[in-house]
């Protein structure tokens, strides 16, 4: 959460909208260019995770009538997932207290934990153990 809220005032500066993330040159830039990757990423998990969902639907609809609970599952390992990143994130963040560079590192923390989150989205929900092609690409480690 606090990663979200920091997020938003990030890109809400007036040089989060001009910043060429390529030549970013200062901490400000660095920053708002860092926030821009996890928005990009936390849309990317929320992407996969809605068709995640779409397919524990559909598996709960056509199966042999046993009750299943797997979107239940999948929404309490989604809260577990997303307590432990904020707390392990907010220690990187902590660690770094001291320097400028505590920002980038909190956000850097939160995009790979996201992106970690994101395949084992792919891969526990979207893929099948046959050769069926997975219902969407496998997300890659990096954009």
């Amino acid at each position: 959460m606090i990663a979200t809220l920091f997020i938003a005032l990030v890109l809400q500066t007036p040089v989060a909208a001009d910043v060429d993330c390529d030549r970013a040159a200062n901490t400000q830039e660095i920053n708002a260019c860092a926030a821009r990757d996890l928005a990009r990423e936390e849309a990317r998990m929320d992407r996969y995770l809605a068709a995640a969902h779409a397919r524990l639907d559909e598996d709960m609809a056509g199966t042999t009538g046993e009750p299943g609970f797997g979107p239940a599952w999948l929404d309490a390992s989604q809260s577990a997932w997303a307590a432990y990143a904020d707390i392990r994130c907010r220690g990187v963040y902590d660690r770094w207290k001291g320097g400028t560079i505590r920002t980038v590192m909190g956000l850097g923390c939160r995009i790979e934990l996201t992106r970690q989150r994101t395949h084992d989205i792919w891969t526990d929900y979207l893929t099948f153990a046959d050769s069926t092609p997975p219902i969407l690409p496998e997300p890659i480690a990096a954009p």
